[in-house]
């Protein structure tokens, strides 16, 4: 059997397991309930996850977040929630959860922040591990058994696990990248050993011991979104080793009514706050890991995080445009440094090339023709080098080099699949 099926298998495996221990959600609640009800609080240290959950009007979402998080099989868990000025029926619903279970702890605040939220909540948590949640998120069967596990096996610094989408009901994989980079499972591993690892850079899919939270002075930056970014950068650059799980550890929920602020990515003030955090995570790696470690992180955000930001451009206004054009001018190497752009993928070279060049109006119209849709279009070589003709491949009044429409790695990958 091959690593790739045995993967597969296992992942299967998994996720028929996740499917019939949701139905034994209330058993393990009830249990856990009545075990926490046997330790006084200030006790609940050794062996505790102290979860960090700020809530701000998830009234539709809180019961089923609270029952995934409560009715894990790991019942040593304490609930830190941050409700930051709730309008709707989110902190009726809260009350009930901690009048119900001693392991609901729920704090008010008024800070309109959700990182500040968070640095409020960890102050006021006293686990011996450390772990985040959304609101409106679902944390999957076994994911802090098995995060706690690994850690307790191998004394890393924190674990990092996969995650997947969940649109209404639905749970779908998350972006290829993020699973690419869970295909192995590792232990005690280094961000130099394993770089590809730093696109899973949100908070909710990871655990750490609250000793290395402390001693690293980790803290969420305060003001504005994807801040998630700079914490991640600071772990994996001062971990002395961490644990790659190959399981999804959360549901990240997508709200198809479009209320949440991270998913709204055609604002003005969401693409500023996007490069924001890029370059400071970028700043971060280059000073404590070195250029190679800032260069290819570098590279993952042009072909992942920027790219996505990009493809926005026909729900953007002129703002939100000169927003993106702005930071993508700063952020975008020369041409001439190779080590980053043969990595990128084309397709989104060739709509960087027109942003840089101020061309909106070919911007515009190169993602109206596909030119975002990668195997609508043919791998090309000349001279013996790939190229993918993409929109504008052979349009010289376009003004672009044929180094933009260079096939990257991965797509070449796509095609031979």
């Amino acid at each position: 059997m091959t690593d790739h099926l045995r993967n597969l298998v296992v992942r299967v495996q998994g996720e028929l397991r996740a499917l019939a221990a949701d139905a034994l959600v209330p058993i393990r609640m009830r249990r856990g309930r009545r075990k926490a009800e046997s330790v006084e609080a200030d006790a609940r240290i050794g062996g505790w996850i102290s979860v960090i959950l700020p809530t701000k009007d998830v009234e539709r979402y809180i019961d089923a977040c609270l029952r995934s998080l409560l009715g894990q099989g790991y019942w040593r868990i304490e609930v830190v929630v941050v409700d930051d000025g709730s309008t709707d029926g989110t902190r009726r619903r809260l009350s009930r959860w901690e009048r119900r279970d001693s392991r609901v702890r729920v704090l008010g605040v008024d800070y309109s922040d959700p990182n500040a939220a968070r640095n409020h909540a960890i102050d006021h948590a006293r686990g011996e591990y450390l772990a985040f949640l959304d609101g409106d998120d679902i944390l999957l069967a076994g994911a802090y058994r098995d995060l706690v596990e690994s850690l307790e096996r191998t004394g890393s610094d924190f674990a990092v696990g996969a995650y997947d989408r969940l649109v209404g009901r639905r749970r779908s994989p998350a972006a290829f990248w993020v699973d690419e980079a869970h295909q192995t499972p590792l232990e005690r591993i280094t961000v130099a050993e394993h770089p590809e690892i730093m696109v899973n850079a949100v908070q909710w899919s990871k655990l750490y011991r609250r000793r290395f939270w402390d001693a690293a002075s980790m803290r969420f930056p305060e003001g504005g979104h994807f801040q998630d970014q700079i914490v991640s950068a600071k772990a994996y650059a001062r971990a002395a080793a961490f644990d790659v799980l190959h399981r999804r550890i959360v549901s990240w929920r997508i709200r198809q009514d479009g209320s949440s602020m991270t998913q709204q990515t055609v604002l003005p003030r969401q693409i500023g706050d996007r490069f924001a955090t890029t370059f400071a995570a970028l700043e971060l790696l280059e000073h404590e890991g070195g250029p190679a470690l800032a260069r290819a992180r570098l590279t993952q955000y042009l072909s992942n995080d920027i790219a996505i930001a990009a493809a926005q451009l026909p729900g953007m206004g002129e703002e939100a445009y000169a927003a993106l054009r702005s930071g993508l001018t700063q952020l975008a190497p020369a041409q001439e440094q190779v080590d980053v752009w043969h990595d990128v993928p084309a397709e989104s070279k060739v709509l960087y090339a027109l942003i840089l060049s101020d061309d909106q109006r070919r911007a515009r119209a190169y993602i109206a023709m596909g030119g975002l849709d990668l195997l609508r279009h043919r791998l090309i070589t000349v001279d013996g080098v790939p190229y993918v003709g993409l929109p504008y491949f052979d349009a010289p009044e376009a003004g672009l080099s044929r180094e933009w429409f260079r096939a990257a790695p991965r797509e070449i990958r796509a095609f031979a699949a």
